[in-house]
């Protein structure tokens, strides 16, 4: 298997070559560098995709952002709500612009901001809310509106990661009052550099944020008011031109792979899936799981050639830069957890389902090794019975017996007082349960209880010593090499006090 990229942006670029490199050159033929005819294009094809009535191109996502906020005439006192588990660049939109920041904790299973605990921080100071859609997800945007209707505040969504995602058939970017989106190249709809947008409904807005982006006025030399420069390249208009024609079309691709990744990992312990809520239909910029062994898995991965990511391995109120703000850790417990565990498997719109097949398989091999891989049970439609299994799980078996028709005086008496030399053994545990006890060369024990449906790896060069819990106990053992006697051992003294390499 070939390195597996966590985004591979030249397999894109191979994809629309031809119209990327035809738009390239028309704009030497024109020389239009600067708000030239593509932007205004752009502009408009974007707005009529989202189904807004304005889109301003700008620099960069963290620019529309500080414009979208600088519209809104907020003063230092008053207070934005952002949730806490974004990239900086949000909170970032508030600061550069002397407003306050107040960070909102999120909800576990879907890293969306927690709306409970939003309108409790809702007091007389509070003028706005972020909605970030997050990893091309959203939350329960009826919700956020009711929010925002009974306490007057406006709404800003941060769209980065959420080009085409939708809400009961509505699209990420036209629920507030502006949204503000990014073309970095590795987002769902990415330039060649940087890039980014403002949209809105509202004519005064639209005006206003304008004039913000070009030096404070709309005719050359005519400043209206104290702007920046952030002006969306013509060259990257034209790219994202070609792009947007392909939009629906990769982001299908996404759920695709998505869905291969959700079917094949549900059965693997301890990792938590991304949970898509009712009426979202998301786009999967990032497809993100959670598990307590996110490092360890990382580093595995790795080894397989996978390249994954962490977004993000420091939650923004942990960060150097928003120390001295002095964020109440505590009221942001859940954010602070989710980014020790979270890692960011694979995921762009050209990832082959033989790759994604391929990172599962590993996944589940790491889990395997570290005997957390349980079955999968299901109903068969129209079939009777349970079925219960495990795909894909990379043993290569030489060797298969089972154990079972246990008697009530058997319970507690000890089974496989021996040791696996150069060997693996896998024992799957069909029925009942039973207590395994692995002691290495160290004399160092591991002691785990295997119950109905669940698997353990022993690995070579561990003592292997397991006793009965539960007279229905019944076992199923494969090993990956023909069995003799010469390749195990019996007494303990002599296992570890023998040279076996």
């Amino acid at each position: 298997m070939n390195n597996i990229k966590f985004v591979d942006l030249k397999k894109n670029y191979e994809s629309i070559k031809e119209d990327i490199t035809k738009e390239f050159f028309s704009l030497f033929e024109n020389c239009d560098f600067i708000h030239g005819k593509k932007v205004e294009i752009f502009e408009e094809n974007f707005a009529k995709y989202l189904g807004l009535n304005h889109f301003i191109g700008c620099a960069n996502g963290t620019d529309a952002l500080e414009i979208a906020i600088k519209c809104l005439n907020l003063k230092e006192e008053d207070e934005i709500i952002v949730q806490g588990n974004t990239y900086i660049a949000t909170c970032l939109g508030v600061l550069n612009n002397k407003v306050k920041l107040v960070l909102c904790d999120i909800v576990e299973d879907t890293h969306m901001i927690n709306l409970e605990k939003l309108e409790k921080k809702i007091n007389e100071k509070t003028k706005a809310i972020i909605i970030v859609h997050l990893y091309g997800f959203m939350p329960n945007m009826d919700k956020v509106l009711q929010i925002c209707e009974k306490n007057n505040l406006f709404l800003i969504e941060d769209c980065a990661q959420a080009h085409g995602a939708s809400w009961n058939g509505k699209k990420a970017g036209t629920f507030g009052d502006i949204s503000c989106f990014s073309f970095y190249p590795g987002k769902n709809l990415g330039g060649y550099g940087d890039g980014g947008g403002i949209g809105t409904n509202n004519n005064k807005y639209n005006e206003k944020m304008r004039k913000i982006a070009n030096i404070g006025c709309k005719l050359k030399y005519q400043h209206e008011l104290i702007g920046r420069n952030s002006r969306l390249d013509t060259l990257q208009a034209s790219f994202l031109n070609v792009k947007l024609q392909h939009l629906d079309t990769w982001n299908e691709m996404r759920r695709t792979d998505a869905s291969i990744y959700s079917r094949n990992l549900k059965s693997v312990g301890d990792i938590q899936l991304p949970v898509v809520i009712e009426n979202c239909i998301p786009v999967y910029h990032l497809y993100v799981i959670r598990t307590k062994y996110r490092d360890e898995l990382k580093e595995f991965l790795e080894s397989k050639k996978i390249q994954c990511l962490i977004h993000y391995p420091i939650s923004v109120a942990e960060t150097d830069a928003m120390k001295h703000y002095n964020f109440d850790l505590n009221d942001l417990k859940q954010c602070i957890k989710n980014s020790k565990e979270m890692l960011s498997l694979p995921m762009f719109p050209e990832l082959e389902i033989h790759e994604v097949n391929y990172i599962c398989d590993s996944i589940k091999l790491f889990f395997l090794k570290k005997n957390l891989l349980k079955f999968e049970t299901f109903k068969t439609n129209g079939k009777p019975g349970i079925l219960s299994c495990i795909n894909n799980f990379h043993f290569d078996t030489r060797r298969f017996f089972t154990i079972s028709d246990f008697k009530e005086d058997d319970i507690g008496k000890k089974r496989g007082h021996h040791a696996n030399l150069n060997f693996k053994e896998l024992l799957i545990i069909l029925d009942g349960s039973i207590k395994v006890k692995l002691i290495n060369q160290d004399k160092i024990e591991e002691i785990k209880i295997v119950s109905k449906n669940e698997t353990i790896l022993i690995e070579p060069m561990k003592w292997i010593e397991y006793e009965i819990l539960e007279v229905n106990t019944n076992i199923i053992c494969l090993v990956d090499k023909e069995y003799s006697y010469s390749e195990s051992i019996f007494n303990f003294e002599e296992f570890i006090s023998f040279t076996y390499y």
